[in-house]
């Protein structure tokens, strides 16, 4: 620890959470990177969020898909 006060002590900053906002987990160095101009949140830059808007993992049941059997006259 320094006996000189950082930057952003002098600037009176607040803390940034360690938690991510979208899903919640440890991720001290989440931030908002923009991909073909839409903005993803990502725990580090390389991590996409499972939880984010545009590419995050698939939150909603997955639809139900039916077979059917054919038969085929001979």
């Amino acid at each position: 620890m320094s006996v000189f006060a950082s930057v952003l002590d002098l600037l009176d900053v607040p803390a940034r959470s360690a938690a991510c906002p979208g899903c919640g987990a440890d991720a001290p160095a989440w931030t908002r990177v923009t991909v073909d101009g839409l903005r993803v949140l990502t725990h580090d830059g390389d991590v996409i969020c499972p939880r984010d808007r545009n590419f995050g993992a698939w939150t909603q049941p997955a639809p139900v898909v039916s077979l059917v059997r054919l038969e085929v006259a001979a």
